[in-house]
């Protein structure tokens, strides 16, 4: 019979600390999901790969170079650049067309994924991590790393909610989220807020990807893992609501962390899903979900 580990001080300031970093993970690739659609309405399912992509580009340069920071920059970059050439080159003819947003989207993510896994094979990588030593926390010895991740997580949240709503750029976002047509006559170029919303979207899905290398494995099919959580995340959240997307990617962070002492992960998640769904259920559009966008 399965016993449950006894929770002490610290071990629970442990737990709640992971909890908090892979809350911050999740939070990356979700708000980066959720500005796509809250702006241009596609449901991004080639999200995920941009994540791997992060990933296994900053273990590619790390075999190269033996630097993380640089791995994580340059792949940061590239993928960035990937999402800017997909959007402006294909993805931006089929906005109007939600069928072949869907499907134009699931289609790239899987020739990304099978290009992983034909090239690398279906083995998983591991990183080692730039900041190996720990540091104390409330009387805790807690990794530095994910420390680090902590407070890039915290970062791009701050940094992302001044860009939206203290910026001449987050006030064009929001006006061509709410009336395209109204934003364009005053003059906003709705063609170029697009593509930085979605550029800015691919960038922290890369960062989330390069990010969590150092903590678990990498896989062809992480970024699948990823984004079926993003997606709920963003649901339960709010559909389109940044807010949304932090406190609930937090939420279930705390979650995995604790429930992951009491039952296997496979369960954890299907207990995720499930209580979602209730939630659902009594609340439509999420904690902060807007009521336009399901008129």
């Amino acid at each position: 019979m399965y016993e449950i580990p006894l929770i002490t001080a610290d071990n629970f300031i442990t737990y709640a600390l992971n909890g908090l970093s892979r809350g911050m993970i999740i939070f990356l690739v979700a708000s980066g999901l959720s500005l796509i659609f809250g702006l241009i309405g596609l449901i991004n399912f080639a999200h995920g790969s941009m994540l791997a992509l992060g990933g296994y580009g900053t273990y590619i340069v790390i075999q190269a170079t033996g630097n993380f920071w640089l791995g994580l920059i340059v792949s940061v970059v590239l993928v960035t650049l990937l999402g800017f050439a997909l959007e402006r080159k294909l993805l931006y003819w089929i906005y109007d067309e939600p069928l072949l947003g869907f499907l134009g989207t699931f289609g790239i993510g899987l020739v990304i994924e099978e290009a992983i896994a034909v090239y690398f094979g279906s083995r998983s990588y591991t990183v080692s991590s730039p900041l190996p030593e720990s540091v104390q926390v409330l009387g805790v010895s807690y990794p530095s790393y994910r420390l680090f991740v902590i407070l890039v997580g915290a970062l791009v949240a701050l940094g992302i909610g001044a860009l939206l709503t203290k910026t001449r750029l987050g006030l064009e976002i929001h006006a061509t989220a709410n009336r395209q047509s109204t934003a364009e006559i005053l003059g906003v170029d709705t063609a170029r807020i697009y593509t930085i919303t979605f550029v800015l979207g691919t960038g922290l899905a890369a960062l989330a990807g390069a990010l969590t290398a150092p903590i678990t494995s990498m896989y062809p099919t992480i970024g699948l893992d990823y984004i079926t959580m993003a997606f709920l995340v963003i649901i339960v959240g709010g559909m389109g609501s940044f807010k949304g997307s932090l406190v609930v990617s937090l939420i279930v962070g705390q979650i995995i962390a604790f429930g992951w002492l009491v039952l296997a992960p496979t369960y954890v998640r299907i207990l995720i899903f499930a209580a979602a769904m209730v939630f659902i259920l009594y609340k439509p559009r999420g904690f902060f979900g807007k009521p336009e966008v399901h008129e």
